[in-house]
């Protein structure tokens, strides 16, 4: 009797041990592939499919039949949709799908839009909305087509800022809309902020203010952050400048990085510098990813590039840049950014040839950065660094 006591206060205490996992608390797509009435894959899609916290954005040749689309979606572990994907839908306006976690708790909405709008060739920078939880601002360009359509082809890191818990509102986010831009217009604010107490557990005390094309992915901001910067949007252009106008003033606080080790550390006499450039590169041949934070400016894929040597302007002050083709633009990496980098992608390659077929193909990407900290990316900068920026275009070849 004893023995049998035992035994089963043993798999009582084992069972004790053994709790079910809690269930899954996210409501992302994670990767999403757009399918034709007869569900094969639709081959007037051009380039790669953006995926960002409230959209999923395709761009499509203008011969697609938009009323007669179907998904098919890949979900966060356990988590549902509504309404089904697979069901044909007329995708010639955005449609609406929420996603719920496997625990039930959480929802998020996204809008699926497919545009068969070419990317725009100037920015104003006039528009911009909140969020869907009203904390930040997101940004957006305005197409007349058969109706006024929204593309939200511009993507910033202020969902990352909004993990740290120092933003009391929109205002106090790195990227944001201001007035007072060339011709009284409206322009972009790129600050860059303190992370406060959040950023100095994780080791990224500072949120470099940026915007580009392309998409943000929140997922990764934490443990890989140079992939979550995804650049680039195909385009079926040969682009032959970048200009605009920009204002730039350094940070007055210490700049700060970190060693190899990866704690901070403050950099005596280093002054802070804003970064614009522009990147076209093939996309092609990279299985669905975007350059990202690692190797944007070091690619083997890139096609030309072209950069703007920031300098401290107190008024706007026009710039206009070349795309350099085949020669490489060099990269002068500062010691305490090469402690983080992959010695070998020193990007001393030549670039890929300009093709013409894979330009009409939308093959190629074009990503259009800028950042209030040239090394934001790797954290490293000074709180107080801003950036302004109005009246961007890229001029192409006719």
């Amino acid at each position: 009797m004893k023995k049998c006591f035992l035994y089963l206060l043993m798999v009582g205490g084992l069972g004790a041990c053994i709790q079910s996992e809690p269930l899954n608390a996210e409501a992302d797509i994670t990767a999403c592939k757009i399918l034709n009435a007869k569900g094969s894959p639709e081959t007037n899609i051009k380039g790669n499919i953006i995926i960002n916290n409230a959209q999923v954005l395709a761009q499509a040749n203008p011969s697609i039949d938009l009323t007669k689309l179907a998904l098919e979606v890949t979900l966060t572990e356990g988590a549902n949709i509504s309404p089904d994907p697979a069901r044909v839908m007329d995708y010639s306006h955005p449609q609406k799908f929420t996603v719920t976690s496997e625990d039930g708790n959480w929802h998020k909405e996204y809008s699926v839009i497919i545009d068969t709008f070419d990317l725009p060739l100037r920015y104003d920078f006039e528009h911009y909305e909140l969020n869907e939880t009203g904390k930040y601002q997101v940004f957006f360009e305005e197409t007349q087509g058969t109706a006024l359509f929204k593309q939200y082809i511009w993507a910033s890191g202020n969902s990352g800022f909004a993990l740290t818990g120092v933003g009391r509102n929109p205002q106090e986010y790195p990227t944001v809309s201001i007035e007072n831009g060339i011709d009284g217009s409206r322009a972009i604010k790129l600050e860059t902020k303190s992370t406060g107490q959040f950023g100095e557990t994780v080791k990224m005390p500072i949120a470099a203010g940026n915007l580009f094309l392309g998409s943000f992915d929140v997922n990764n901001a934490v443990q890989k952050p140079l992939k979550a910067t995804r650049f680039g949007l195909p385009f079926g252009k040969k682009p032959l400048q970048l200009k605009g106008y920009y204002k730039y003033t350094p940070g007055t606080q210490p700049f700060k990085a970190k060693d190899k080790n990866g704690n901070t550390v403050t950099i005596p006499g280093q002054e802070d510098e804003g970064d614009i450039y522009a990147v076209l590169y093939e996309a092609a041949e990279l299985d669905g990813q975007a350059l990202d934070g690692n190797n944007v400016l070091t690619s083997k894929n890139i096609v030309a590039l072209a950069r703007v040597e920031v300098e401290k302007k107190d008024e706007f002050t026009a710039f206009h840049v070349d795309f350099h083709y085949k020669s490489r633009i060099p990269i002068d990496w500062p010691k305490f950014i090469r402690d983080q980098r992959d010695p070998s992608d020193d990007g001393t390659d030549e670039y890929l040839p300009f093709k013409e077929e894979k330009m009409k193909n939308y093959e190629y990407n074009l990503a259009v950065v800028f950042t209030s900290s040239k090394y934001g990316a790797y954290f490293a900068g000074s709180v107080g660094s801003t950036l302004c920026i109005d009246k961007v275009e890229i001029v192409c070849e006719k």
